[in-house]
């Protein structure tokens, strides 16, 4: 029996087809490899990519309890320094009460000597009376030191507290003196 001649012509395509088959199975097997692969990969990545956006939160919800605390803390400063500027105003105002307290006593002591200069001999005048023509000038040094607290600072109340009492210290000072040129009588 013979067999048909186109039997034999699909003998090799048979065989071609079998070759084929498993190269087609071997490039399926290596592509779903690398899509294995792939998606490993990306899984890796999308994982990294998860851990980083969890910290960035973690520095996120870091950074904003700093913030706060530090807008807290600033609050508190803010207040403090409020609490310390209403402090030396108040410091300013007594100071300068006092000091127009201490100019009205010493006041009241040149008007005394004015009156008592006012009924002296004529020659105890004129040995009084440059005298109390100096006391506006030491008046207006005083007004000028009182006048000064405004402006004082912490660092500068003593130095502002001295002068003012040396200026009133030289005041009464000269009423005195003048007091005692004038006779009792």
């Amino acid at each position: 029996m013979r067999a048909p001649w186109f039997l034999l012509l699909l003998l090799p395509a048979c065989g071609n087809a079998d070759e084929q088959k498993a190269k087609l199975a071997e490039a399926e097997k290596a592509a779903d490899q690398r899509v294995a692969k792939a998606q490993a990969d990306g899984q890796n990545k999308l994982v990294d990519l998860q851990k980083q956006l969890d910290q960035a939160k973690a520095d996120l919800a870091d950074a904003q309890s700093k913030l706060a605390d530090a807008q807290k803390t600033q609050s508190a400063t803010s207040d403090n320094c409020k609490a310390a500027e209403a402090a030396l105003g108040k410091a300013r105002e007594a100071f300068k009460a006092l000091g127009r307290l201490e100019l009205a006593d010493a006041n009241k002591e040149v008007s005394e000597l004015t009156a008592k200069a006012a009924k002296a001999p004529a020659k105890v005048k004129a040995v009084v009376n440059p005298m109390i023509q100096q006391i506006p000038a030491q008046q207006h040094a005083i007004n000028k030191d009182i006048a000064d607290y405004d402006t004082a600072e912490v660092e500068t109340f003593k130095a502002v507290k001295a002068k003012l009492d040396h200026d009133i210290a030289t005041l009464r000072g000269n009423v005195r003196t003048a007091k005692a040129k004038i006779p009792n009588s």
